[in-house]
């Protein structure tokens, strides 16, 4: 059986007096790769920051592998280093090289030695497909070879689950199809994965499961054909018109 490696709960999420989650129970598989779509301000990136504990649940349980992080014993510090996280924005130090910047979470969190460090930096980008830009900075990077760069720091501390919050909506169209195809590779070799996207081809091509989000609640879900090409939901039908 394969056992669910996120759950969560009946989470709402509220700001003030705007309700921007509302109920909102999901879980995710071993291997499994969801992608979460649906129109800017259904709370889909907030459910992101849930799971890592960047914004506190209102209410509701998270549980990854059966830890609900939601406990205030919980050490959400330690949680977060099984969880990648990726945004829109590549928050790289332009100051340190590409491999600099992977070392960092591993020398300051895990307590890893330079060499150690370095050696996984050179790993996780070659992995990525910029094993020859160890020593470049920031700014003598493309958007996209930013982005695989944070791609690269968030898998060299080895989660066992990867979320990804539109990061490409940043990049020129000509640089996403780089980042796409690492986050293909990635699914293809077992990573579970949360990708909130509007990107469809990759919807429909890598993921497992699509959940369609509209006001705070799932609207819809299932399989990628069935989402995306013969949807039940009017609220889904209506957007997909629109995108597709």
């Amino acid at each position: 059986m394969i056992r669910p490696v996120l759950r969560i709960e009946d989470l709402h999420k509220r700001f003030g007096s705007l309700d921007v989650l509302r109920g909102v129970s999901l879980q995710a598989s071993e291997r499994e790769v969801v992608c979460i779509l649906g129109p800017s301000g259904s709370g889909k990136s907030t459910i992101l920051k849930c799971i890592t504990r960047l914004e506190e649940p209102t209410a509701g349980s998270i549980f990854i592998e059966d830890v609900d992080i939601t406990d205030p014993a919980v050490d959400i510090n330690k949680v977060r280093q099984h969880v990648g996280i990726v945004f829109q924005q590549f928050n790289l130090f332009p100051h340190r090289t590409a491999a600099g910047n992977i070392m960092l979470p591993l020398t300051k969190v895990q307590h890893l030695d330079k060499d150690t460090a370095r050696a996984r930096a050179l790993e996780e980008l070659q992995h990525v497909g910029l094993g020859d830009k160890a020593d470049a900075y920031p700014g003598q990077l493309s958007g996209g070879q930013q982005q695989r760069v944070a791609i690269a720091r968030a898998l060299a501390m080895k989660p066992k689950m990867m979320l990804f919050d539109e990061i490409t909506s940043a990049l020129d169209p000509e640089l996403i199809k780089e980042v796409l195809d690492v986050m293909a590779r990635l699914a293809s070799e077992g990573m579970t994965m949360i990708v909130v996207t509007h990107e469809m081809g990759f919807a429909r091509e890598v993921a497992d499961r699509v959940v369609f989000m509209d006001a705070g609640v799932i609207v819809e879900e299932g399989v990628p054909a069935e989402v995306l090409s013969n949807p039940r939901n009017e609220r889904t039908k209506a957007f997909m018109s629109k995108i597709l």
